[in-house]
């Protein structure tokens, strides 16, 4: 096979991924397929490239792309990819871009899991607001409301912060989760190590040094002079277990783990008793079956489930 059908087949295979990955939803099957896919660098490049030709065609309308709809087949056809490329390729030589701002952004019941410019990776959680801008000196991520998870590309010359209000978690090359959620922040590190600092108006201080296997919760503005509580510790293996559809509370109030349980379907589960609503519970819920979810929840708290045709509802 020549060179250029080999650069063809990668370019081909590119815009492949591309259209599944901007569908928003994978098997896990495909999934560990993309992953694997995506460990030679030659194919991560070549990515990369479709992804940026993408955005430039969106500076180029003066507004985002409109969402990719899921695709009949996985696949697209070899000629649209090559046509895309070519026009995609005159469009970016015309102009000298400037970085922008990447939103993310997923529903409730959504997941995304989706590369950076630099190679690093960003899964986002359900309900959440998530954007980045990767310049030439810094790569900043803002979580706007909601939970991420970031397997970091080391890069010593180029930090990677991400901003939460006035609050900063900054990495080289490591792996962590930032929840942001009715006002409190919590940070977990699965890998590595990360800081936390806070900005102000004379400049910015020190809030924590998390390693691996600690976990941090603070209020999301907490006062300049309140001093940070001590990191408790966590199981590297549950840091953004919710990738695998799994959330752990441990002395939460059911109300905290009922407003949290809601994020993850279009069917509502509610609880109208106050004196339930107080109770404290520690719990491992599997969500990705939302009745067995509920079935544990109703043997933990002794209650029954009432079902109607929107929604269901725990009571005593």
């Amino acid at each position: 096979m020549s060179s250029d059908a080999i650069k063809l087949s990668r370019q081909d295979q590119a815009a492949n991924w591309f259209a599944a990955e901007r569908a928003g939803v994978m098997l896990v099957e495909q999934r560990a397929e993309f992953d694997a896919w995506k460990a030679d660098p030659r194919n991560m490049a070549a990515l990369e490239a479709m992804r940026e030709l993408w955005n430039d065609l969106s500076v180029l309308k003066g507004r985002d792309p409109a969402p990719a709809k899921k695709p009949a087949s996985r696949f697209v056809p070899l000629a649209a990819a090559v046509a895309f490329f070519v026009v995609c390729g005159l469009a970016a030589a015309s102009l000298m871009l400037a970085p922008t701002e990447t939103p993310i952004v997923t529903a409730e019941g959504q997941q995304k899991t989706q590369s950076m410019p630099d190679g690093s990776v960003v899964a986002v959680n359900v309900a959440s607001t998530v954007s980045y801008r990767f310049t030439e000196t810094q790569r900043l991520v803002t979580l706007s409301d909601g939970e991420a998870a970031f397997s970091v590309k080391p890069d010593p010359d180029k930090p990677f912060v991400v901003r939460v209000g006035d609050l900063e978690v900054r990495a080289v090359g490591t792996s962590f989760n930032v929840r942001r959620r009715d006002g409190v922040l919590q940070v977990s590190v699965s890998e590595g190590q990360v800081q936390l600092c806070r900005l102000t108006s004379s400049g910015e201080s020190l809030v924590a040094n998390l390693s691996a296997g600690q976990v941090l919760e603070i209020p999301a503005s907490m006062p300049a002079a309140a001093k940070a509580p001590t990191p408790m510790a966590i199981q590297p293996s549950q840091v953004a277990e919710w990738r695998m559809r799994v959330v752990t509370y441990e002395d939460a109030t059911v109300r905290e783990l009922v407003e949290d349980f809601n994020r993850y379907f279009e069917r509502k589960l509610l609880v109208a008793q106050p004196e339930l609503l107080a109770r404290r519970v520690t719990v491992r819920l599997q969500v990705e079956n939302r009745e067995e979810a509920i079935e544990t929840l109703a043997v933990l708290l002794d209650a029954k489930v009432l079902r109607s045709e929107r929604e269901d509802a725990l009571t005593y």
